[in-house]
């Protein structure tokens, strides 16, 4: 008897269920087909290269939050639930007189959970499994593969993890359903329709000030924020911004309804027209009583945008010019000079020295190093002729130097005194001042350009040019070219001319080529003559056209450097090892290889992880905010359906009735969006200029993404809530008054 109650309260209050169970239905779906990327793989045939452990910690992450989304999930699940028994209570009540005590009317609500729960599950996973496929063709199109043997994928693990996660979360709501009906008195479940909540109306004086500070607390925090850049977020700026603006937003929600109520009241042209003042008040009255939640949803909405607009532009800052930034097949690093102490930076403050201490220190690498003139392509050769010849086609060499006693900060003082009214801005890479300025040979640089079928460059006698592709640096480069500073080497000025070179000096995760000056062999002699040696090298490579892939070719590479470096060689002068490499990193030849193919893997692996993250709380977080301004407004309109039956028995039309009910949702829904884009534009504003501009990436894509998720989403729940909002404002005109 139960079940078949449970089932007609279901088809009668189907209505009433609309935003539970497309909340429900959603949360299982997007729960499922993120869960279940890591069985995507299967698709793509990458179990043999690094794709697949992008996949692999794609899904950890995934997985890692997946449990703070279960959380929020459970929590807006419960919090719609108390939506749908708040309606119920006269129902409860009118189940009590009959005769059914509180344990039969749970048993009921048990029932109809159970049924709600198991058809949004099945459904829901049904949606996933598509869901999921539509993510296998977007997989592929991040990863850049074609899926040519297409099969449906369902993911066992994704689907278990699901239904337990949900299960749970189910049988929670069951017993809190159970201990709610339990606590409550009958003579209330029956009167529950006539209590009318207390409005407080703020002092209208009080709330303006109030108001005026909040603005002024946010302009604060906006300022600190566009002083920190978002980028040290240890930085006292960044905890001032946070606060002020949390603060800012509450005090903002607090006094918004005293405030704009007294404004409007006094408009009487636009105050006294049709049942404005009834919308008004309801409006002031809702955002009044929920200031706080309408404070919580606007920092979750901030959230929500900031986070997914600002994934989407970091994976163009990071993967979009990856193709750009790897113009070689592969890169051969040796970093000369790490110091005594092992460090990454210089340890001599007289770089003249650095071969006296690497003769000291690294004497082995040293004398291998000057065995073969500094030719790292010569010593590798060596090692295996014949698979050298087989795997590679050209190189070009770069050895990079050092000049004693000029930094880049000499250079800027300089620049400085030539044009006292440049006003360049310098606080972004301030870090440069005290760093020596780095040079290449005019050969060294022709030979890459060569390598890339780029035109060889001409340095007029007394000349030197400048290399740099860093949007972040490339001002200071200009600003270089327009003063014409010179350059002292090796007692030899040499005067920069144009134009500027954005070549790609090697293969990288990003554009890399900073402020390098090019200059004329014999200036690079002339420092070399002076037992200066390179304080860096790197070797860019060709495969070979050997109908070999490109991972093929990579392992390749790796062997011919193991045969020169064995893994076993040990010891920081000799080398250590890396986590996957088989041959030893040392000094010289070999640090560090870096091949176009892995870093495009990795490109796009970074681009899956951060797209899906991006996308995974993005989505979860706006539903959930949606959602609760949904259930708050269709539980405000449904206290309130006896006003609403009253203005319609006082001649008032339908129509004007649904105007009404729709400018309290849009309002309603609106206000806490708002805030939390102004929130959002002033991040996004604030990282746009230091840090996507200074790459040269611009944030408009992600924005108009993000305005197009907000739109589909949050969008959809205002519709479902007007929709539902009248349905319910319709059946109050109707019921017969008691």
């Amino acid at each position: 008897m139960y079940l078949k109650l449970a089932l007609r309260n279901i088809r009668r209050c189907v209505k009433d269920y609309t935003i539970y169970f497309v909340t429900l239905l959603f949360g299982v779906a997007v729960f499922y087909a993120f869960n279940s990327i890591g069985s995507q793989q299967v698709l793509f045939d990458l179990h043999a290269n690094a794709s697949s452990r992008m996949f692999d910690l794609t899904q950890q992450f995934l997985n890692m939050f997946s449990g703070v989304i279960a959380v929020v999930l459970a929590f807006l699940i419960l919090y719609a639930n108390q939506f749908l028994i708040r309606r119920r209570k006269k129902e409860f009540g009118t189940y009590l007189i009959l005769g059914m005590n509180a344990l039969h009317v749970s048993r009921m609500v048990l029932y109809e959970t159970m049924l709600v729960g198991s058809v949004s599950l099945v459904i829901g996973l049904g949606v996933g499994v598509l869901l999921s496929q539509a993510l296998s063709f977007f997989t592929a199109l991040l990863f850049q593969v074609t899926m040519t043997q297409y099969q449906f994928i369902f993911s066992v693990d994704g689907c278990l993890t699901t239904l337990v996660c949900f299960a749970i979360i189910y049988a929670i709501v069951a017993l809190l359903n159970a201990t709610t009906i339990n606590r409550y008195k009958l003579i209330n479940l029956l009167h529950a329709d006539e209590k009318n909540e207390r409005t407080h109306m703020r002092n209208p004086i009080v709330c303006f000030i109030v108001f005026l500070a909040s603005i002024g607390i946010l302009a604060f925090a906006y300022i600190r924020l566009n002083e920190n850049g978002l980028v040290m977020l240890d930085d006292p700026k960044f905890y001032q911004a946070t606060i002020a603006m949390l603060l800012g937003s509450l005090l903002f929600f607090w006094s918004l309804s005293g405030f704009v109520i007294a404004l409007i009241t006094r408009a009487k042209h636009i105050y006294l027209k049709g049942i404005r003042p009834f919308t008004v008040r309801q409006i002031a009255s809702r955002v009044n009583t929920a200031f706080a939640s309408l404070w919580i949803v606007c920092v979750l909405l901030f959230f929500s945008i900031t986070v997914f607009s600002v994934g989407m532009g970091m994976v163009d800052l990071f993967v979009n010019n990856t193709l750009q930034a790897n113009p070689y097949s592969a890169t051969l690093t040796s970093a000369v000079w790490y110091g005594p102490d092992g460090s990454v930076a210089s340890s001599s403050d007289d770089i003249t020295l650095r071969r006296q201490e690497m003769q000291e220190y690294a004497p082995e690498r040293l004398a291998q190093a000057e065995s073969y003139d500094w030719d790292m392509a010569a010593c590798l050769r060596e090692g295996d002729p014949e698979l050298w010849d087989k795997t590679v086609a050209a190189t070009a060499q770069v050895s990079f130097y050092e000049v004693p006693n000029v930094s880049y900060g000499t250079l800027i003082d300089q620049m400085e005194k030539k044009n006292p009214n440049l006003n360049l801005d310098l606080s972004e890479i301030n870090s440069v001042r005290d760093t020596l300025v780095s040079v290449i040979s005019q050969s060294d640089f022709n030979a890459t350009r060569n390598l890339q079928g780029e035109d060889a460059i001409q340095i007029n006698p007394g000349s030197c040019a400048i290399v740099n592709n860093l949007e972040l640096s490339d001002p200071l480069a200009k600003a270089f070219l327009e003063t014409e500073i010179s350059l002292d080497v090796a007692g030899e000025t040499y005067v920069l001319e144009g134009p500027l070179y954005p070549t790609q000096l090697e293969d990288n995760m990003m554009k890399a080529s900073t402020l390098v000056f090019v200059l004329p062999d014999d200036a690079i002699d002339a420092l070399r003559a002076e037992d200066l040696i390179p304080w860096e090298q790197r070797l860019n490579i060709m495969y070979a056209d050997n109908g070999l892939t490109e991972e093929e070719n990579d392992t390749a590479l790796g062997n011919i450097i193991a045969s020169v470096q064995p893994i076993d060689m040990g010891g920081f002068e000799k080398g250590t090892a890396g986590a996957n490499d088989k041959w030893a990193s040392l000094l010289w030849p070999v640090t560090r290889l870096l091949t176009a193919n892995e870093l495009l893997i990795q490109a796009n692996g970074l681009r899956l992880m951060i797209t899906y993250l991006a996308l995974y709380i993005g989505l979860i977080f706006l539903v959930s905010t949606a959602a609760i301004l949904a259930i708050q407004q269709l539980s405000q309109i449904s206290d309130a359906t006896k006003r609403y039956r009253t203005l319609y028995k006082l001649g008032c039309d339908k129509r004007v009735i649904n105007r009404s009910v729709l400018a309290q949702i849009l309002i309603y829904f609106l206000l806490p969006l708002g805030l939390a884009l102004c929130h959002s534009a002033c991040a996004v504003s604030v990282l746009s200029d230091s840090l996507f501009d200074a790459f040269g990436v611009s944030p408009l894509t992600p924005i108009l993404m993000t305005l197009a998720l907000v739109l589909v989403v949050y969008g959809g729940y205002l519709l479902i809530t007007y929709l539902t909002a009248r349905s319910i404002v319709k059946g109050g005109l109707t019921t017969k008054s008691s």
